[in-house]
């Protein structure tokens, strides 16, 4: 064989080796291809790798496959965006929040789908280096808008560009539950407050009955005190005749006097005073009293009354009403020591359920007549305001007021069925403000009293004196034997019924209201009545008008209210034998 012939041998050799190894090689590529396709499509679990350290297995299922399910089940919207904002990728929850399917979306620029005034931030967030958070809000289909939080991250390593994934969450859930728990707060802030005021006006509330019945009950032994003074004083005084003495024992009566007056300021507050309520016209009264306003603030105060039209009528005592006006002048003129204006206004007013109840609930909802004070003077603070009615509270200087105008002011309201407000500003003014209940207006008729032509010229013979306190007791058998009346005297209820039933010359019966023994004077004399049915009463108390709950007045009584003097109790035993005359009289006719 040739050396020629060898090489050809050896040539067509190895282009055979060659081309095994080119469709080994086409074979192995095709087996690549296919692989790919199925890791692309993932349908298959894991990837099984032949080399020189044997098999490799790289598992789809723990990797890439589970992570995708979970971006596409996830309730956040998930996006993947160029940097320029196009959406190259979304998941099913962002389609919804914007409206559209998915395949729609990807493709599209986010900034499409976000609130015009949102883009720019949204820019600045996706050129930022670190990505980070914001909340815009989503433009879905129909012009909705949907308040989301955005999170931006860019992937880091990107060869093919930057690329920036997103994760988007719904507000709106968020923000009703943030709304409703808003509302809640307030509603909540409300109840507390109404509560705290409801709590605050309960204690005002309990704090001045519980004042009221100090003061009632102070009153009641202090008008026994008086009695006391102010008898035995009377008594004296008429078996003296030395003018000197005589004029030091008139300043000592006078002074109990004044001190009486006092008692009933202080029962005006406990609303246990006497009051006789008339159907009356505030435009009425203010102009009769008028003069006497502007004499009390005098001429340096501006006095302006303001009637208002068609006023209606209410029920209250004129003579307590024109008290208390003038003692709220009095208390305007003395806030104004510069000078001012005093506005004397009336009004109609409605007051419903709430209106009532801003008042303090201390007043029923219906129709008021309202007279207001308001003036220009120095005002006060609310510490003030919370304590101005209790008794003997005052801002004056010492000796300059007693503190019991207001006081009596608001016992004669609330005893009237009304109300009195105060609003006042530091340095501006107060206004003081009167609900008197609505009544229909009820003509006066004169009652005509009918009398014995020839009254007898005596009158009772013998009278019964029922009193516990031993000082009393004889001090009014010492007036009543002064007035030439006989008398007996018992110191409890029991003891006088057993002095009745004994001696049948006793035709009238004198008695305190307040007494031990489980018996007051009203039921001493409906016992009396019962026996006794043509004796005269005459009752006296350190309590006037309704007195103590539970003590109930007998309309055909006559009240004498302590301390009373000789000519007092004269004068009350005339009334009670012409009444008894005159109901003899109606009788017999």
């Amino acid at each position: 064989m040739t050396d020629r012939q060898n090489l050809t041998d050896r040539s067509t050799g190895l282009v055979g080796r060659n081309l095994d190894d080119v469709e080994e090689l086409r074979a192995r590529l095709f087996e690549a291809e296919e692989a790919l396709e199925v890791i692309r499509s993932g349908e298959v679990d894991a990837v099984v790798v032949g080399g020189p350290l044997g098999q490799q297995i790289y598992s789809i299922t723990n990797a890439d496959r589970p992570y995708r399910l979970l971006v596409e089940q996830m309730k956040e919207g998930a996006v993947t965006l160029l940097s320029a904002g196009l959406i190259a990728y979304c998941n099913n929850s962002f389609a919804l929040l914007v409206g559209k399917p998915a395949g729609q979306v990807s493709g599209c620029q986010i900034q499409q789908f976000i609130l015009r005034s949102d883009v720019v931030l949204l820019e600045s967030l996706l050129n930022s280096i670190n990505g980070g958070r914001i909340v815009i809000t989503l433009i879905a289909d129909g012009q909705i808008e949907v308040p989301v939080s955005l999170s931006l991250s860019p992937l880091p390593d990107n060869a093919e560009g930057r690329i920036v994934c997103g994760v988007v969450t719904d507000l709106r859930q968020l923000r009703q539950s943030t709304k409703e728990l808003a509302d809640a707060s307030i509603r909540l802030a409300d109840q507390i407050a109404v509560r705290e005021r409801a709590e605050a006006l309960l204690h005002q509330a309990q704090k001045m009955e519980v004042v009221g019945q100090l003061t009632g009950g102070l009153a009641h032994d202090f008008n026994n005190l008086l009695m006391i003074i102010g008898g035995n004083l009377d008594l004296i005084r008429k078996r003296i005749s030395d003018d000197h003495i005589v004029q030091r024992l008139d300043q000592v009566l006078s002074a109990v006097q004044r001190g009486g007056k006092l008692t009933q300021q202080l029962l005006a507050f406990s609303r246990i005073q006497t009051l006789s309520p008339q159907s009356i016209s505030i435009n009425d009264l203010l102009p009769e009293i008028e003069m006497l306003v502007r004499r009390a603030v005098g001429s340096g105060i501006e006095v302006q009354i303001d009637l208002a039209q068609g006023l209606w009528f209410c029920r209250a005592d004129p003579n307590q009403l024109e008290s208390a006006i003038l003692n709220l002048a009095i208390n305007a003129r003395d806030a104004m020591t510069g000078g001012g204006r005093l506005i004397v206004s009336t009004a109609n007013m409605v007051l419903d359920a709430k209106a009532a109840a801003e008042l303090g609930g201390e007043i029923a909802p219906g129709r008021f007549v309202t007279v207001t004070l308001t003036d220009t003077g120095t005002g006060m603070t609310q510490d003030v305001i919370t304590r101005v009615f209790e008794p003997f509270f005052t801002t004056k200087e010492v000796g300059k007021g007693s503190g019991l105008g207001l006081s009596q002011v608001y016992g004669f309201v609330r005893q009237s069925g009304g109300h009195i407000s105060i609003k006042s500003d530091v340095g501006k003014g107060t206004a003081v403000r009167l609900y008197l209940p609505w009544t229909e207006r009820i003509e006066a008729v004169a009652a005509k009293m009918v009398v014995a032509a020839k009254p007898p010229k005596v009158g009772f013979r013998k009278v019964l004196i029922v009193e516990d306190n031993d000082e009393l007791r004889d001090l009014a058998t010492q007036l009543l034997q002064g007035l030439g009346y006989a008398t007996c005297s018992a110191g409890t209820g029991a003891e006088a019924i057993s002095t009745l039933m004994k001696d049948t010359q006793i035709d009238l019966l004198f008695t305190d209201v307040l007494m031990p023994g489980g018996i007051n004077g009203f039921e001493l004399a409906d016992e009396i009545r019962r026996h006794r049915p043509d004796i005269a009463l005459l009752v006296t108390s350190g309590f006037p008008g309704s007195f103590l709950p539970g003590v109930q007045p007998n309309g055909s009584c006559d009240i004498i209210r302590k301390p009373y003097t000789e000519a007092e109790l004269a004068a009350a035993i005339a009334r009670v034998w012409m009444a008894s005359v005159t109901e003899t009289e109606c009788v017999s006719g």
